[in-house]
């Protein structure tokens, strides 16, 4: 039962990500107490032994057999948590932004203490070249703290582009008054001044505190790989009462 319960969050998130096979390998490494007594000789063996097809032990596993069938059922989702991202600033100061493990969670979430400016970019996966052409969601898991500060009169800049050619997939803006609203469980305007589409929405996540900011109908093609990007550098003033998660990218049609 114990097992379960703490496979079951990591099934949803971990193995959604790129690495996941990476991430199924840790979980092992770092959860062998949780191992059935058979499991955790094999595994041990597997220590021991270093051979050239680690595969070969894992597969005899059954939790493993039981991650694998889940991420074969969860080819619709890309996911990469933002604690990898390729710039996040001030990322590691702990006065400022640093790696913080949520008990909501139950992971690391990248945790906003106070920032002046904001400014974070991150890739999608690339998508495999039998992804058949689609319509996608992309999410950005967030938390918006009761405490939070976001001053300033300058929008929030929030853009979507793609690798190969630079093309702008989505270019929005968020006001900083959104996130106050959006803490107190106000219905919030995203249209801000009506540049932005309705293909932009913040909704709630099943964890308090937690939204997802939704970008809908991106279309991807095979071998797309876009980038995401944040930009807050207008309003110095300080900021505080954020974390976020992870982004990912759900195919709906």
């Amino acid at each position: 039962r114990g097992l379960y319960q703490h496979v079951s969050g990591f099934l949803v998130h971990s193995s959604n990500t790129a690495d996941r096979d990476l991430q199924v390998k840790k979980f092992f490494k770092e959860n062998r107490d949780l191992l059935l007594p058979g499991e955790r000789r094999l595994y041990e063996q597997f220590l021991r032994v270093m051979t050239r097809n680690p595969e070969v032990v894992y597969q005899k596993l059954p939790v493993y057999r039981a991650i694998q069938n889940h991420i074969t059922d969860s080819e619709d989702v890309r996911r990469v948590s933002i604690i990898t991202s390729h710039m996040f600033s001030y990322l590691g100061d702990p006065d400022h932004v640093y790696l913080k493990y949520s008990e909501e969670l139950q992971r690391d979430v990248v945790f906003l203490k106070e920032i002046s400016w904001l400014m974070f970019c991150t890739n999608l996966p690339r998508f495999a070249a039998d992804v058949f052409p689609a319509c996608y969601q992309v999410r950005l898991h967030l938390q918006i703290r009761s405490d939070v500060v976001w001053k300033g009169d300058k929008p929030m800049v929030v853009r979507l582009l793609r690798c190969r050619t630079h093309e702008l997939v989505r270019h929005n803006f968020i006001h900083p008054s959104v996130w106050r609203d959006v803490s107190q469980g106000k219905q919030v305007d995203l249209t801000y001044n009506n540049y932005n589409d309705k293909n932009l929405r913040i909704v709630p996540s099943d964890t308090p505190s937690w939204f997802f900011l939704l970008i809908d109908n991106v279309n991807v093609v095979e071998g797309d790989e876009l980038y995401f990007t944040i930009d807050d550098r207008q309003n110095v003033f300080w900021k505080s009462g954020k974390s976020w998660d992870f982004l990912e990218i759900i195919r709906i049609g």
